[in-house]
């Protein structure tokens, strides 16, 4: 066989396999969904979604508010035990993106401090109220940002039906982050109803770290942002 011939054959070998790595269908994420919980500990309604979640083997990140996390610190230590996330969610629960970067960084620190009393340590993840950021949060926090890529709107129908509803009619879950909020029975509700259907649905339910890592193959880290536009 002429040499030529040899590099045309493996010329378009090459081509064919590229041509398929490029065409190829992305592979399916992991069948993972993270619940997260918002603006606790709530003294009954925190405890009430730790049992929901023992009870079905399940796992959930909870961003708390640090000014009430010293007043139930057993919660947090509880939802550890049962291989639940903690994330802050600042301290006084105030729009960090609007405050001058001392008072923004002393929020923080007043939060981390409260969060090392009650579980030993200072959270990796940060979900600014009302998912608010700037830059400035980005670069000085020292924590990973994180919102959300479904929002229920619990805190505001305050109607488990409408909560269920909205979930399972989304299809494809898969790698996404739900946003609830752990201050409302109604939400308590929801979650009781939507843990165990996501898991007859053949979803794990992991926090939302390891849903980052094993659905998109990052690990959380300071500085990085994981919004809406990351998880779809």
């Amino acid at each position: 066989m002429r040499k030529g011939t040899v590099c045309l054959i493996i010329m378009t070998l090459c081509t064919v396999v590229f041509a398929l790595w490029v065409l190829a269908p992305p592979a399916p994420k992991p069948r993972m969904v993270a619940l997260t919980f918002d603006d606790g500990p709530h003294q009954v309604h925190t405890a009430e979604l730790l049992d929901i979640l023992e009870e079905n083997d399940a796992a959930a990140t909870f961003f708390e508010v640090g000014e009430i996390v010293g007043e139930y610190p057993e919660l947090l230590a509880r939802a550890v035990s049962i291989g639940c996330e903690i994330g802050s969610h600042s301290y006084a629960h105030g729009n960090l993106a609007e405050m001058d970067e001392e008072a923004m960084l002393a929020d923080l620190a007043a939060a981390d401090e409260q969060f090392i009393r009650a579980i030993g340590q200072a959270p990796v993840l940060l979900r600014p109220p009302w998912g608010d950021y700037d830059q400035r949060l980005v670069e000085k926090s020292g924590k990973a940002i994180v919102t959300w890529s479904l929002d229920t709107r619990d805190w505001e129908s305050r109607d488990a039906r409408a909560v269920v509803d909205y979930v399972k009619g989304q299809g494809g879950l898969a790698g996404q982050v739900i946003l609830m909020h752990s201050t409302h029975a109604s939400s308590v509700e929801a979650a009781g109803e939507l843990v165990p259907w996501l898991k007859e649905q053949g979803y794990q339910l992991v926090t939302v770290s390891q849903l980052i890592e094993d659905c998109y193959g990052e690990t959380p880290a300071p500085g990085g942002v994981y919004t809406y536009l990351f998880f779809k």
